[in-house]
């Protein structure tokens, strides 16, 4: 069981890693801030959610109780 939680640990990471450098930057729309009206829409000139965003955020949920289930297992086994 420590070896499939470890590899999918791995995966997700890699995977976390690729998500976060596909994402463009804040500053990358800082024409947008001004004047172009982008700061008048519903969420502000930043913008809602995403797909990379909710991606990420659901990859490093994964990933951190995956890094806590490993944990638990590092210390049932000292």
């Amino acid at each position: 069981m420590e070896k499939f939680i470890l590899i999918f640990h791995f995966v997700i990471a890699v995977g976390l890693i690729g998500l976060i450098l596909l994402q463009q930057g804040k500053g990358a729309e800082a024409g947008a801030s001004f004047g172009s009206g982008a700061s008048q829409t519903v969420f502000g000139s930043g913008g809602g959610w995403n797909f990379f965003s909710k991606m990420t955020a659901i990859l490093a949920t994964i990933f951190f109780v995956t890094s806590v289930s490993l944990a638990v297992i590092a210390k049932d086994k000292t």
